[in-house]
Protein backbone atom coordinates (compact mmCIF):
# COMPACT_ATOMS: atom_id res chain seq x y z
CA UNK A 1 0.00 0.00 0.00
CA UNK A 2 1.27 3.47 -0.84
CA UNK A 3 2.60 5.54 2.01
CA UNK A 4 0.38 8.56 2.53
CA UNK A 5 1.82 12.01 2.03
CA UNK A 6 -1.43 13.78 2.69
CA UNK A 7 -1.55 16.06 5.67
CA UNK A 8 1.91 17.47 5.13
CA UNK A 9 0.61 20.45 3.19
CA UNK A 10 -1.77 22.26 5.48
CA UNK A 11 -1.11 25.80 4.33
CA UNK A 12 0.34 27.80 1.47
CA UNK A 13 3.71 27.97 3.17
CA UNK A 14 3.84 24.22 3.54
CA UNK A 15 3.82 23.81 -0.26
CA UNK A 16 7.32 25.29 -0.43
CA UNK A 17 9.27 22.07 0.36
CA UNK A 18 7.78 20.37 -2.68
CA UNK A 19 9.21 23.10 -4.88
CA UNK A 20 12.82 22.24 -3.95
CA UNK A 21 15.25 20.61 -6.35
CA UNK A 22 14.69 17.16 -4.81
CA UNK A 23 16.89 14.09 -4.59
CA UNK A 24 17.18 13.55 -8.33
CA UNK A 25 19.25 16.72 -8.64
CA UNK A 26 22.13 14.65 -7.23
CA UNK A 27 21.53 11.88 -9.79
CA UNK A 28 24.19 12.65 -12.44
CA UNK A 29 22.73 10.40 -15.13
CA UNK A 30 19.25 11.81 -14.65
CA UNK A 31 20.73 15.29 -15.05
CA UNK A 32 22.19 14.18 -18.38
CA UNK A 33 18.84 12.76 -19.48
CA UNK A 34 17.12 15.94 -18.32
CA UNK A 35 19.59 18.14 -20.23
CA UNK A 36 19.27 15.99 -23.36
CA UNK A 37 15.50 16.16 -23.24
CA UNK A 38 15.63 19.91 -22.66
CA UNK A 39 17.89 20.45 -25.69
CA UNK A 40 15.75 18.46 -28.11
CA UNK A 41 12.48 19.85 -26.76
CA UNK A 42 13.72 23.40 -27.07
CA UNK A 43 14.65 22.86 -30.69
CA UNK A 44 11.40 21.06 -31.41
CA UNK A 45 9.42 24.03 -30.13
CA UNK A 46 11.30 26.22 -32.59
CA UNK A 47 10.28 23.96 -35.47
CA UNK A 48 6.69 23.71 -34.18
CA UNK A 49 6.29 27.38 -35.07
CA UNK A 50 8.87 27.69 -37.86
CA UNK A 51 7.50 24.85 -40.00
CA UNK A 52 3.89 26.10 -40.33
CA UNK A 53 5.18 29.66 -40.74
CA UNK A 54 7.35 28.44 -43.61
CA UNK A 55 4.30 26.80 -45.18
CA UNK A 56 2.22 29.97 -44.79
CA UNK A 57 4.82 32.61 -45.67
CA UNK A 58 6.98 30.82 -48.25
CA UNK A 59 4.56 28.35 -49.84
CA UNK A 60 1.24 30.21 -49.36
CA UNK A 61 -0.40 27.09 -47.88
CA UNK A 62 -4.20 26.80 -47.75
CA UNK A 63 -6.19 25.67 -44.67
CA UNK A 64 -6.43 22.15 -46.10
CA UNK A 65 -2.67 22.02 -46.74
CA UNK A 66 -2.03 23.21 -43.19
CA UNK A 67 -4.22 20.41 -41.93
CA UNK A 68 -2.33 17.88 -44.07
CA UNK A 69 1.02 19.19 -42.82
CA UNK A 70 -0.07 18.85 -39.20
CA UNK A 71 -1.42 15.37 -39.93
CA UNK A 72 1.84 14.28 -41.59
CA UNK A 73 3.77 14.90 -38.39
CA UNK A 74 1.36 12.99 -36.18
CA UNK A 75 0.21 10.15 -38.45
CA UNK A 76 3.24 8.01 -37.44
CA UNK A 77 1.79 7.67 -33.94
CA UNK A 78 -1.28 6.05 -35.47
CA UNK A 79 0.65 3.89 -37.95
CA UNK A 80 3.78 2.91 -36.03
CA UNK A 81 3.25 3.11 -32.26
CA UNK A 82 2.09 -0.46 -31.60
CA UNK A 83 4.88 -2.35 -33.41
CA UNK A 84 7.44 0.15 -32.08
CA UNK A 85 6.25 -0.62 -28.53
CA UNK A 86 6.80 -4.35 -29.04
CA UNK A 87 10.21 -3.73 -30.60
CA UNK A 88 11.25 -1.38 -27.77
CA UNK A 89 10.27 -3.83 -25.02
CA UNK A 90 12.66 -6.39 -26.51
CA UNK A 91 15.83 -4.28 -26.26
CA UNK A 92 17.55 -1.60 -24.22
CA UNK A 93 16.06 1.86 -24.57
CA UNK A 94 19.00 4.31 -24.46
CA UNK A 95 20.48 3.28 -27.85
CA UNK A 96 17.04 3.79 -29.37
CA UNK A 97 16.93 7.34 -27.99
CA UNK A 98 20.35 8.18 -29.41
CA UNK A 99 19.61 6.74 -32.86
CA UNK A 100 16.28 8.59 -33.05
CA UNK A 101 17.97 11.91 -32.23
CA UNK A 102 20.66 11.48 -34.89
CA UNK A 103 18.13 10.45 -37.55
CA UNK A 104 15.85 13.41 -36.83
CA UNK A 105 18.79 15.81 -37.03
CA UNK A 106 19.73 14.59 -40.50
CA UNK A 107 16.18 14.70 -41.80
CA UNK A 108 15.50 18.21 -40.53
CA UNK A 109 18.70 19.52 -42.11
CA UNK A 110 17.28 18.51 -45.49
CA UNK A 111 14.53 21.16 -45.19
CA UNK A 112 16.82 24.24 -45.13
CA UNK A 113 18.96 22.61 -47.83
CA UNK A 114 15.92 22.25 -50.10
CA UNK A 115 14.85 25.81 -49.32
CA UNK A 116 18.29 27.27 -50.01
CA UNK A 117 18.48 25.41 -53.36
CA UNK A 118 15.00 26.64 -54.28
CA UNK A 119 13.47 23.15 -54.57
CA UNK A 120 11.22 23.18 -51.52
CA UNK A 121 7.61 22.15 -52.15
CA UNK A 122 4.75 21.48 -49.76
CA UNK A 123 4.86 17.78 -50.70
CA UNK A 124 8.49 17.63 -49.55
CA UNK A 125 7.50 19.17 -46.24
CA UNK A 126 4.85 16.48 -45.84
CA UNK A 127 7.39 13.71 -46.49
CA UNK A 128 10.14 14.98 -44.21
CA UNK A 129 7.68 15.81 -41.46
CA UNK A 130 6.23 12.30 -41.65
CA UNK A 131 9.59 10.50 -41.40
CA UNK A 132 10.75 12.78 -38.57
CA UNK A 133 7.50 11.81 -36.86
CA UNK A 134 8.32 8.11 -37.25
CA UNK A 135 11.59 8.56 -35.39
CA UNK A 136 9.72 10.70 -32.89
CA UNK A 137 7.57 7.67 -32.10
CA UNK A 138 10.68 5.60 -31.37
CA UNK A 139 11.99 8.34 -29.08
CA UNK A 140 8.71 8.90 -27.21
CA UNK A 141 8.09 5.21 -26.54
CA UNK A 142 11.67 4.50 -25.48
CA UNK A 143 11.88 7.64 -23.32
CA UNK A 144 8.83 6.90 -21.18
CA UNK A 145 9.92 3.28 -20.79
CA UNK A 146 13.46 4.34 -19.84
CA UNK A 147 12.67 6.82 -17.05
CA UNK A 148 11.45 4.30 -14.40
CA UNK A 149 14.52 2.08 -14.90
CA UNK A 150 16.88 5.08 -14.64
CA UNK A 151 15.44 6.79 -11.55
CA UNK A 152 13.55 3.97 -9.79
CA UNK A 153 9.80 3.78 -9.31
CA UNK A 154 9.96 5.68 -6.03
CA UNK A 155 11.24 8.75 -7.91
CA UNK A 156 8.95 8.61 -10.95
CA UNK A 157 6.72 11.53 -9.92
CA UNK A 158 9.72 13.71 -9.08
CA UNK A 159 11.40 12.76 -12.35
CA UNK A 160 8.30 13.52 -14.39
CA UNK A 161 7.89 16.86 -12.63
CA UNK A 162 11.42 17.86 -13.60
CA UNK A 163 11.03 16.61 -17.15
CA UNK A 164 7.77 18.55 -17.38
CA UNK A 165 9.74 21.66 -16.41
CA UNK A 166 11.84 20.99 -19.50
CA UNK A 167 8.68 20.90 -21.58
CA UNK A 168 7.63 24.12 -19.88
CA UNK A 169 10.89 26.00 -20.45
CA UNK A 170 10.96 24.80 -24.05
CA UNK A 171 7.37 25.90 -24.59
CA UNK A 172 8.16 29.20 -22.90
CA UNK A 173 11.39 30.07 -24.70
CA UNK A 174 11.13 28.11 -27.95
CA UNK A 175 8.27 29.91 -29.71
CA UNK A 176 9.56 33.37 -28.78
CA UNK A 177 13.00 32.58 -30.14
CA UNK A 178 11.41 30.88 -33.14
CA UNK A 179 9.52 34.07 -33.95
CA UNK A 180 12.72 36.08 -33.76
CA UNK A 181 14.64 33.55 -35.84
CA UNK A 182 11.96 33.42 -38.53
CA UNK A 183 11.81 37.21 -38.58
CA UNK A 184 15.57 37.76 -38.84
CA UNK A 185 17.23 34.62 -40.25
CA UNK A 186 14.27 32.87 -41.96
CA UNK A 187 12.25 29.75 -41.16
CA UNK A 188 14.80 27.39 -42.80
CA UNK A 189 17.52 28.76 -40.53
CA UNK A 190 15.34 28.17 -37.48
CA UNK A 191 14.78 24.56 -38.51
CA UNK A 192 18.54 24.06 -38.98
CA UNK A 193 19.03 25.14 -35.36
CA UNK A 194 16.51 22.49 -34.28
CA UNK A 195 18.58 19.85 -36.07
CA UNK A 196 21.63 20.89 -34.03
CA UNK A 197 19.70 20.52 -30.77
CA UNK A 198 18.96 16.88 -31.61
CA UNK A 199 22.68 16.26 -32.04
CA UNK A 200 23.37 17.88 -28.66
CA UNK A 201 20.74 15.60 -27.12
CA UNK A 202 22.37 12.51 -28.65
CA UNK A 203 25.78 13.46 -27.21
CA UNK A 204 24.32 13.97 -23.73
CA UNK A 205 22.47 10.65 -23.84
CA UNK A 206 25.67 8.92 -24.95
CA UNK A 207 27.36 10.22 -21.77
CA UNK A 208 24.95 8.48 -19.39
CA UNK A 209 27.12 6.09 -17.36
CA UNK A 210 24.56 3.88 -15.61
CA UNK A 211 24.28 0.45 -17.18
CA UNK A 212 20.75 -0.15 -18.31
CA UNK A 213 19.17 -3.19 -16.60
CA UNK A 214 18.79 -6.32 -18.72
CA UNK A 215 15.58 -6.36 -20.71
CA UNK A 216 12.98 -8.49 -18.95
CA UNK A 217 10.31 -9.45 -21.39
CA UNK A 218 7.18 -11.42 -20.72
CA UNK A 219 6.71 -14.57 -22.79
CA UNK A 220 6.22 -13.56 -26.39
CA UNK A 221 3.91 -15.23 -28.89
CA UNK A 222 4.51 -13.01 -31.85
CA UNK A 223 4.04 -9.32 -32.56
CA UNK A 224 0.24 -9.43 -32.67
CA UNK A 225 -0.07 -11.11 -29.27
CA UNK A 226 2.46 -8.72 -27.75
CA UNK A 227 0.54 -5.74 -29.14
CA UNK A 228 -2.67 -7.13 -27.65
CA UNK A 229 -0.97 -7.49 -24.26
CA UNK A 230 -0.04 -3.80 -24.26
CA UNK A 231 -3.52 -2.69 -25.29
CA UNK A 232 -5.13 -4.92 -22.63
CA UNK A 233 -2.84 -3.55 -19.91
CA UNK A 234 -3.86 0.00 -20.85
CA UNK A 235 -7.54 -0.29 -21.74
CA UNK A 236 -8.25 -3.02 -19.20
CA UNK A 237 -7.10 -0.88 -16.29
CA UNK A 238 -9.96 0.87 -14.51
CA UNK A 239 -7.90 4.04 -13.87
CA UNK A 240 -6.04 4.29 -17.16
CA UNK A 241 -9.00 3.61 -19.47
CA UNK A 242 -10.92 6.85 -18.69
CA UNK A 243 -7.71 8.86 -18.99
CA UNK A 244 -7.15 7.41 -22.46
CA UNK A 245 -10.72 8.18 -23.55
CA UNK A 246 -10.45 11.76 -22.26
CA UNK A 247 -7.08 12.16 -23.95
CA UNK A 248 -8.41 10.94 -27.30
CA UNK A 249 -11.28 13.44 -27.15
CA UNK A 250 -8.87 16.22 -26.21
CA UNK A 251 -6.43 15.26 -28.98
CA UNK A 252 -9.00 15.39 -31.77
CA UNK A 253 -10.28 18.86 -30.95
CA UNK A 254 -7.07 20.50 -29.78
CA UNK A 255 -5.20 19.32 -32.85
CA UNK A 256 -8.04 20.76 -34.89
CA UNK A 257 -7.30 24.10 -33.23
CA UNK A 258 -3.54 23.73 -33.64
CA UNK A 259 -3.80 22.96 -37.35
CA UNK A 260 -5.32 26.34 -38.19
CA UNK A 261 -4.14 28.50 -35.29
CA UNK A 262 -1.08 29.96 -37.05
CA UNK A 263 -3.20 30.73 -40.13
CA UNK A 264 -5.85 32.39 -37.95
CA UNK A 265 -3.32 34.46 -36.00
CA UNK A 266 -1.31 35.65 -39.00
CA UNK A 267 -4.05 36.22 -41.60
CA UNK A 268 -7.19 37.17 -39.65
CA UNK A 269 -5.61 38.82 -36.60
CA UNK A 270 -2.50 40.05 -38.50
CA UNK A 271 -0.18 39.07 -35.66
CA UNK A 272 3.53 39.14 -36.56
CA UNK A 273 5.75 36.06 -36.19
CA UNK A 274 7.57 37.67 -33.25
CA UNK A 275 4.35 38.45 -31.36
CA UNK A 276 2.95 35.01 -32.19
CA UNK A 277 6.07 33.49 -30.66
CA UNK A 278 5.59 35.57 -27.52
CA UNK A 279 1.95 34.44 -27.21
CA UNK A 280 2.89 30.77 -27.50
CA UNK A 281 5.75 31.31 -25.06
CA UNK A 282 3.30 32.41 -22.38
CA UNK A 283 1.91 28.87 -22.30
CA UNK A 284 5.35 27.51 -21.51
CA UNK A 285 5.85 30.08 -18.78
CA UNK A 286 2.56 29.02 -17.21
CA UNK A 287 3.60 25.37 -17.38
CA UNK A 288 6.57 25.96 -15.07
CA UNK A 289 4.46 26.64 -11.93
CA UNK A 290 2.14 23.88 -13.14
CA UNK A 291 4.99 21.37 -13.01
CA UNK A 292 6.12 22.59 -9.60
CA UNK A 293 2.63 22.63 -8.08
CA UNK A 294 1.40 19.29 -9.43
CA UNK A 295 2.58 17.18 -6.48
CA UNK A 296 1.31 19.50 -3.72
CA UNK A 297 -2.00 19.94 -5.55
CA UNK A 298 -2.42 16.16 -5.66
CA UNK A 299 -1.53 15.91 -1.96
CA UNK A 300 -4.08 18.54 -1.04
CA UNK A 301 -7.00 17.58 -3.31
CA UNK A 302 -6.17 13.99 -4.25
CA UNK A 303 -4.67 12.64 -7.46
CA UNK A 304 -8.01 11.95 -9.17
CA UNK A 305 -9.69 15.29 -8.36
CA UNK A 306 -6.51 17.11 -9.42
CA UNK A 307 -6.55 15.39 -12.82
CA UNK A 308 -10.27 16.02 -13.32
CA UNK A 309 -10.29 19.66 -12.18
CA UNK A 310 -7.07 20.54 -13.98
CA UNK A 311 -8.32 19.03 -17.22
CA UNK A 312 -11.60 20.92 -17.05
CA UNK A 313 -9.82 24.25 -16.50
CA UNK A 314 -7.31 23.56 -19.26
CA UNK A 315 -10.01 22.75 -21.82
CA UNK A 316 -12.11 25.79 -20.87
CA UNK A 317 -9.23 28.15 -21.65
CA UNK A 318 -9.37 27.27 -25.37
CA UNK A 319 -12.73 29.03 -25.62
CA UNK A 320 -10.85 32.33 -25.43
CA UNK A 321 -9.14 31.77 -28.80
CA UNK A 322 -12.15 32.35 -31.10
CA UNK A 323 -13.13 35.35 -28.95
CA UNK A 324 -9.85 37.11 -29.76
CA UNK A 325 -10.42 40.22 -31.85
CA UNK A 326 -9.20 43.80 -32.20
CA UNK A 327 -7.03 45.22 -29.40
CA UNK A 328 -8.04 42.35 -27.09
CA UNK A 329 -6.70 39.68 -29.45
CA UNK A 330 -3.20 39.39 -28.01
CA UNK A 331 -4.23 39.59 -24.30
CA UNK A 332 -6.96 36.95 -24.80
CA UNK A 333 -4.67 34.57 -26.67
CA UNK A 334 -1.92 35.03 -24.06
CA UNK A 335 -4.38 34.40 -21.21
CA UNK A 336 -5.59 31.22 -22.89
CA UNK A 337 -2.02 29.96 -23.24
CA UNK A 338 -1.07 30.92 -19.68
CA UNK A 339 -4.01 29.29 -17.88
CA UNK A 340 -3.91 26.27 -20.16
CA UNK A 341 -0.19 25.86 -19.47
CA UNK A 342 -0.63 25.84 -15.69
CA UNK A 343 -3.65 23.52 -15.56
CA UNK A 344 -2.56 21.18 -18.33
CA UNK A 345 0.86 20.61 -16.82
CA UNK A 346 -0.56 19.79 -13.39
CA UNK A 347 -2.67 17.11 -15.08
CA UNK A 348 0.14 15.70 -17.22
CA UNK A 349 2.57 15.09 -14.37
CA UNK A 350 -0.03 13.12 -12.46
CA UNK A 351 -1.46 11.06 -15.31
CA UNK A 352 1.97 10.23 -16.78
CA UNK A 353 3.19 9.09 -13.37
CA UNK A 354 0.06 7.02 -12.75
CA UNK A 355 0.54 5.14 -16.02
CA UNK A 356 4.21 4.41 -15.30
CA UNK A 357 3.55 3.31 -11.71
CA UNK A 358 0.79 0.80 -12.47
CA UNK A 359 2.56 -0.70 -15.50
CA UNK A 360 4.98 -3.65 -15.05
CA UNK A 361 8.51 -2.98 -16.32
CA UNK A 362 8.20 -5.64 -19.02
CA UNK A 363 5.19 -3.81 -20.48
CA UNK A 364 6.35 -0.20 -20.19
CA UNK A 365 7.18 0.18 -23.87
CA UNK A 366 4.01 -1.49 -25.12
CA UNK A 367 1.72 0.40 -22.75
CA UNK A 368 3.32 3.73 -23.72
CA UNK A 369 3.05 2.75 -27.38
CA UNK A 370 -0.60 1.78 -26.96
CA UNK A 371 -1.27 5.14 -25.34
CA UNK A 372 0.51 6.96 -28.17
CA UNK A 373 -1.32 4.90 -30.78
CA UNK A 374 -4.73 5.76 -29.35
CA UNK A 375 -4.09 9.33 -28.19
CA UNK A 376 -1.49 10.67 -30.60
CA UNK A 377 -3.06 8.56 -33.33
CA UNK A 378 -6.06 10.87 -33.02
CA UNK A 379 -3.85 13.88 -33.87
CA UNK A 380 -3.99 13.53 -37.67
CA UNK A 381 -7.76 13.05 -37.50
CA UNK A 382 -8.03 16.26 -35.50
CA UNK A 383 -5.66 18.12 -37.81
CA UNK A 384 -7.66 17.09 -40.88
CA UNK A 385 -10.88 18.00 -39.08
CA UNK A 386 -9.53 21.46 -38.24
CA UNK A 387 -8.35 22.06 -41.80
CA UNK A 388 -11.69 20.92 -43.24
CA UNK A 389 -13.76 22.99 -40.78
CA UNK A 390 -11.55 26.02 -41.44
CA UNK A 391 -12.06 25.73 -45.20
CA UNK A 392 -15.80 25.02 -44.88
CA UNK A 393 -16.97 27.29 -42.05
CA UNK A 394 -14.16 29.84 -41.78
CA UNK A 395 -11.32 29.93 -39.28
CA UNK A 396 -13.08 31.55 -36.31
CA UNK A 397 -16.22 29.30 -36.35
CA UNK A 398 -13.96 26.25 -36.75
CA UNK A 399 -11.92 27.26 -33.72
CA UNK A 400 -15.08 27.82 -31.66
CA UNK A 401 -16.51 24.43 -32.60
CA UNK A 402 -13.27 22.63 -31.72
CA UNK A 403 -12.99 24.47 -28.39
CA UNK A 404 -16.51 23.38 -27.43
CA UNK A 405 -15.72 19.82 -28.45
CA UNK A 406 -12.61 19.77 -26.26
CA UNK A 407 -14.77 20.56 -23.21
CA UNK A 408 -16.40 17.14 -23.49
CA UNK A 409 -13.10 15.36 -22.78
CA UNK A 410 -13.05 15.71 -18.96
CA UNK A 411 -16.46 14.00 -18.73
CA UNK A 412 -14.75 10.61 -19.18
CA UNK A 413 -12.63 11.04 -16.05
CA UNK A 414 -15.29 12.84 -14.01
CA UNK A 415 -17.63 9.82 -14.08
CA UNK A 416 -14.88 7.20 -13.55
CA UNK A 417 -13.31 5.59 -10.44
CA UNK A 418 -10.50 8.12 -10.87
CA UNK A 419 -12.52 10.71 -8.95
CA UNK A 420 -11.95 8.70 -5.76
CA UNK A 421 -8.18 8.21 -6.19
CA UNK A 422 -6.39 10.08 -3.38
CA UNK A 423 -2.77 8.93 -3.84
CA UNK A 424 -0.51 7.58 -6.53
CA UNK A 425 -0.56 3.77 -6.17
CA UNK A 426 2.52 1.81 -5.21
CA UNK A 427 1.42 -1.22 -7.21
CA UNK A 428 -0.98 -2.23 -9.94
CA UNK A 429 -4.59 -1.63 -8.96
CA UNK A 430 -5.96 -3.16 -12.20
Amino acid sequence: MATSTRGRYQGIGSWIPTLSLGGLWRHADFRRLWAAQSASLFGSEITTLALPLMAVLALDASPVQMGLLAAAGTAPFLLCSLPVGVWTDRRQRRPVLIAADVARAGLLLSIPLMAWFGTLRIEQLYAVTFVVGVFGVFFEVAHYAYVPSLVGRESVVEGNSKLQISYSVAEGGGPGIAGLLVQFISAPGAIAIDAVTYLVSAVLLRRIEMTEPPVETESTHGVRRDIEAGLRALLGHRLLRPIVLASITESIFLKGIAAIFVLYATRELEISPVMLGVILAVGGIGAIPGALLSAPAADRFGVGPTIIGGWLIAMATWLLIPLATGPLAVPLLATSMLLGGVAGTIVNVQQWSLRQLVTPDALQGRVTASHRFLVYGAYPLGALLGGWLGATLGLRPALALCALGALTGPIWVAVSPLRRLREQPAADLG
